[in-house]
């Protein structure tokens, strides 16, 4: 997306690249996106402001780091639905049902989440009973460039920071509000206000 919104590499200019002709293709890929079974496809994000994250952090607010806020509140929530996806007409059964986690090559969310899903499947063994964890088989990270599922998960990422920082009028900015009326989606947004509500101060100060 980067590479579309500034003309450059894969899409540089100089080989004839325009807004005109390099935004169609990601409309080309919401279309096929939008036409998957609504029942069986999800998209889910999480945001964090991170001044408001700061802010509250030197004011005590006892806050997970930024990485492990989103893992919970998206990695994690996935495995959720896929347990709710199964759960009102299946027993999920760890021998033939299972999850795959991709990230994309050097991205920061990767290995807190392996860490977790290792500890997971660990103390699984250890005790004996059965995680919604089980469920996930590999946790991998992969080339984006060959791989469409984290290319559709960058255009979501993309969409979602136009979303905060774009004015409006600007090239895409409205790219996320049209993404969640033609995809089902689930999203947490970190701002001030929801971090404050959500987190406990260790002091309070007069």
């Amino acid at each position: 997306m980067k590479e579309v919104f500034r003309l450059e590499k894969a899409f540089d200019k100089n080989a004839g690249w325009t807004h005109e002709n390099a935004l169609p293709l990601v409309n080309s890929c919401l279309v096929y996106m939008s036409n998957l079974p609504k029942d069986q496809v999800r998209m889910f994000y999480c945001s964090v402001d991170l001044e408001a994250w700061e802010k509250l952090r030197k004011e005590t607010y006892q806050i997970a780091e930024p990485i492990q806020l989103c893992n919970t509140f998206c990695s994690e929530a996935i495995l959720r639905w896929y347990g709710f996806v199964h759960a009102p007409t299946s027993v999920i059964d760890p021998r033939s049902d299972s999850v795959r986690y991709f990230f994309d090559r050097n991205e920061y969310f990767f290995q807190p989440f392996y860490e977790r899903w290792k500890k997971e499947r660990y103390e699984s063994d250890a005790t004996g009973r059965w995680s919604l964890w089980n469920v996930i088989s590999e946790v991998a990270s992969v080339d984006m460039k060959t791989t469409p599922g984290i290319q559709a998960a960058d255009i979501i990422a993309w969409s979602r920071n136009r979303e905060t920082f774009a004015k409006d009028g600007d090239i895409a900015c409205h790219l996320a509000h049209i993404l969640r009326q033609v995809i089902p989606a689930s999203f947490v947004i970190w701002d001030e206000a929801k971090l404050r509500k959500h987190h406990e101060r260790l002091l309070h100060l007069p």
